[in-house]
């Protein structure tokens, strides 16, 4: 019964969920994606849609989590393994490549507030929404 409900607001609210192809995927995300994690490949794309926008959530084979906006900006990157800098806004790379060369990046955060980065040794760094420094946690 809930998950009819559930259901049913979601449909009123205008908001979709969908399961999509690789090849449903922006060109400019399907790119992106191939550049920055060229040794896996794209297990599942999902497609979250409302009336005026779009998100686009991405799963890898090797575990790599990533989520775009309906401007095809990546908004959410998680990857065990290592994000490269190169996939992070350049002041954000210039700073952590300055000051945490030898530290993996594991999780990549955007919101309307700014950036968050996690360091694969537990440090939080916080950006605002220009890509400037804030604070470490």
């Amino acid at each position: 019964m809930k998950k009819l409900f559930l259901t049913g607001l979601l449909v009123f609210f205008g908001i979709t969920f969908g399961h999509a192809q690789k090849s449903e995927l922006p060109e400019m995300v399907s790119a992106y994606v191939s550049q920055l994690f060229p040794n896996e490949k794209i297990k599942t794309v999902e497609i979250d849609k409302g009336d005026n926008w779009e998100k686009f959530e991405i799963k890898m084979s090797e575990g790599t989590e990533l989520s775009f906006d309906q401007n095809n900006q990546p908004t959410e990157i998680k990857c065990k393994s290592g994000i490269p800098a190169s996939a992070l806004p350049l002041n954000i790379a210039g700073y952590i490549t300055k000051n945490h060369s030898n530290i993996k990046i594991i999780e990549y955060e955007m919101d309307k507030e700014g950036h968050e980065v996690k360091l694969e040794n537990g440090d939080e760094l916080k950006f605002d929404s220009k890509g400037n420094f804030v604070e470490m946690d």
